[in-house]
């Protein structure tokens, strides 16, 4: 007698008893892309490792998500180069976030301003399998109908659903501020700070554990997963965090960061305390001290 196929129902079934109280599932309608091939999308997870919020690369030190996924600066480490949440590949890069910067006006109500500047410890390596994703300009817009990707480890059903934890993807046209905001559809809620993605049939689209992911148009991060009603319900499209819209604060608290961090280096050096500045930089782990311009 063939033991392998019995031995192999008796493995899938322990493993379905296992995981049934398990979110594992994943984007809604979409498909697991080429392992490694989104590099920018990292995995935020609580510190016993179980993911509950994606984000993004915007460079070394720092990682964009949504504000509502601020569970605690303590509580929380970024995973760069992740593909299976189930397995070690030997790609993943944990860091520990060094502070967060929700922005001064997110409602958790309203679901206003819901982004987040994640200030990492120690800086992310670029290699073949992490790199960082473009932003847009200030108030630029994205036509509608232009065809996204947004791409996380969250629902792929709204009632459950079980498949190996790896990233999902999809692709969704925008969708008119207008036609999100109509009596069919969100009836009002959507301002110019949000953007929506989807299908008029549903079917497609973002769900829970996606939130803080990026929704990329043309090469560059438009949006970052917010909220909806369920997840790819007809009429109902997801609803987006519009990055253009906070583009100029994106930049003005990285530089500000780096301005009060120039200003400590320049008291040191005033001051000759070199085994302290060392001490400093080491811990930053920049270069902005020697760079033209900075410090």
């Amino acid at each position: 007698m063939n033991l392998a196929p019995l031995l192999l129902l008796i493995v899938l079934a322990v493993l379905t008893v296992n995981c049934q109280n398990v979110p594992q599932e994943r984007i809604v309608g979409g498909y697991a892309p080429v392992p490694h091939s989104i590099k920018y999308i990292v995995s935020i997870q609580t510190t016993n490792r179980q993911h509950f919020c994606g984000g993004f690369l915007i460079n070394r030190f720092w990682v964009i998500t949504a504000a509502h996924c601020n569970i605690g600066v303590t509580r929380m480490v970024i995973v760069a180069g992740d593909y299976s949440l189930a397995i070690y590949e030997g790609t993943e890069q944990e860091v520990y976030p060094h502070f967060l910067v929700p922005h001064p006006h997110y409602n958790s109500t309203s679901n206003s301003s819901d982004i987040m500047l994640i200030k990492l410890r120690a800086p992310i390596y670029l290699n073949s399998y992490v790199s960082i994703v473009l932003l847009p300009k200030q108030d630029s817009s994205i036509a509608e109908g232009t065809m996204c990707r947004v791409s996380g480890w969250g629902y792929t059903s709204p009632t459950g659903g079980q498949i190996p934890a790896t990233l999902r993807t999809v692709t969704l046209p925008v969708v008119s501020t207008e036609k999100c905001n109509s009596t069919r559809s969100f009836n009002g809620s959507i301002t110019d700070k949000m953007l929506c993605a989807g299908y008029n049939i549903g079917g497609k689209d973002a769900c829970q554990g996606d939130s803080g992911g990026p929704l990329v148009c043309n090469g560059r991060v438009y949006g970052v997963v917010s909220w909806g009603r369920g997840c790819a319900d007809a009429e109902f499209p997801g609803v987006y965090t519009a990055v253009s819209k906070f583009r100029r604060w994106i930049d003005n608290t990285i530089f500000s960061y780096y301005s009060r961090f120039c200003h400590r280096v320049v008291l040191m050096k005033q001051t000759q305390s070199s085994p302290l500045l060392n001490n400093l930089l080491n811990a930053e782990g920049t270069r902005a001290a020697h760079i033209p311009g900075w410090c």
